[in-house]
């Protein structure tokens, strides 16, 4: 009562006359600064193929623990998007990720046509959403999926162990409005 307007994600089930629901969180990304970080990283990442799939990778948090099962699940799965699609990878990890889990994913994708932010330099997270022609993002973090949906292209969630309820009426949502749909190894035309 405080405020005149609240915009609140779904997900968190608050409701009043001055409520907006949306169905992520408020976020950064718009059409400038994707365009405007996408020219920064163009050049490093112009040797890669196409399509070219932007991996936002997330970790262990309260709700989701990234496990090594999970950790090679995904890998094994990315590999099959350059093999079967002939997708380049474009992936960058969290401090959450770990470094035995970027390990794995590192060892796995050794051969495949990748670029893996190594945390040195200007971060190319944005530049990563600005030139991807998919995304395939983990499902702990509610600002990671909200903002690679902002950016209107394919947007597929990769499964950790864990979860909440809230959490769950976040995903349920988004798949349910066709706007994310699960990572499997494949891309869908």
């Amino acid at each position: 009562d405080r405020f005149d307007l609240l915009a609140i994600p779904a997900h968190d089930r608050v409701t009043g006359p001055n409520v907006v629901e949306c169905l992520g969180a408020l976020h950064r990304v718009t059409a400038a600064k994707l365009a405007a970080e996408a020219e920064k990283f163009r050049a490093s990442l112009a040797r890669l193929p196409r399509p070219l799939v932007a991996v936002l990778i997330g970790g262990t948090n309260k709700q989701y623990r990234m496990t090594e099962a999970v950790t090679r699940k995904l890998a094994a799965n990315l590999k099959a998007l350059c093999g079967h699609h002939g997708a380049g990878l474009a992936v960058t990890a969290s401090r959450r990720t770990g470094k035995a889990n970027e390990a794995i994913l590192r060892a796995a994708l050794a051969d495949c046509p990748a670029f893996l932010w190594d945390g040195a330099g200007d971060n190319p997270y944005f530049g990563l959403l600005g030139l991807a022609d998919a995304i395939v993002v983990t499902a702990d973090s509610v600002s990671m999926v909200s903002e690679a949906c902002a950016t209107g292209k394919p947007v597929y969630v990769i499964d950790l162990d864990g979860g909440s309820a809230k959490f769950t009426r976040f995903h349920d949502g988004l798949r349910t409005a066709g706007i994310t749909r699960p990572f499997d190894g494949s891309l869908d035309s």
